[in-house]
């Protein structure tokens, strides 16, 4: 049923937890963002940081 987790190497479970903590990252660099935009001399590097860190992350993630 499920083909995408098994196709990048993850157990459900392991895909789901994965998932969820991309989505809490992606809000919460979202909120950073709209701050920034409001009062530029706040959260100056989340969002380049954020991508980075994902980036990594990616990496380091499911098959090999």
């Amino acid at each position: 049923m499920f083909l995408h987790p098994k196709n990048v190497c993850m157990t459900y479970v392991e895909h789901f937890k994965f998932s969820l903590y991309l989505s809490y990252t992606f809000a919460k660099a979202s909120v950073c963002a709209l701050v920034h935009a409001i009062h530029p001399d706040l959260f100056v590097t989340h969002s380049s940081d954020t991508i980075k860190q994902i980036s990594e992350e990616m990496k380091s993630i499911g098959c090999r």
